[in-house]
């Protein structure tokens, strides 16, 4: 009797479940949804059914608010954090205190004319969706939501954004601007 049919015919007791801890430990995290993969999928699932109801336009309309305040509540959250600790708010300690591990994202950064220039091939949100098949989902969150973390955080931080789903490219651009000359 395979396990399914024994917990239909027996259920659960203590006993059947002891092994679920050591075989849990030999599969590791390869089964897991990594980085925010999860808010991924979650995002990208309720963007499509948000569209399938509302509509291109309006469903599109209504997720970018939803994201735009998203992103300010998570820049407000991390500028709380930096002048808690007595710290201004520059792009330095954005990235020092920022609110998502950069694991979550496979990045080459240069500095291109004291500018901050981060190309980003491998990004554990838009992969995720893409696992889904909701990748055009996804990439309304990547629309939207970077320049709201920063207006969030500090709104004198300039970002350019070129994203791989305007581009086609397999990669996005983020330039980074604080130079005043450079703005």
């Amino acid at each position: 009797m395979n396990d399914l049919e024994r917990e239909k015919l027996q259920g659960f007791s203590w006993w059947y479940l002891k092994d679920v801890l050591p075989k849990k430990k030999l599969a590791g995290t390869r089964f897991h949804t990594p980085g925010f993969g999860l808010a991924a999928q979650l995002f990208a699932s309720f963007a499509k059914e948000v569209l399938d109801r509302m509509g291109p336009e309006q469903g599109e309309a209504v997720i970018r608010q939803a994201v735009q305040h998203f992103g300010k509540e998570r820049g407000k959250s991390i500028a709380k954090i930096v002048e808690g600790l007595g710290k201004p708010l520059s792009f330095k300690n954005w990235l020092i205190y920022s609110d998502i591990a950069s694991d979550n994202f496979g990045f080459m950064p240069t500095v291109d004319n004291t500018d901050l220039v981060v190309k980003v091939r491998d990004c554990t949100f838009i992969k995720a969706a893409r696992q889904w098949g909701l990748g055009e989902y996804g990439a309304l969150y990547c629309k939207y939501a970077d320049h709201a973390i920063l207006e969030g955080y500090n709104p004198h931080i300039l970002l350019k954004l070129e994203t791989r789903h305007d581009t086609g490219k397999d990669y996005c651009v983020f330039r980074y601007i604080m130079n005043q000359a450079n703005k």
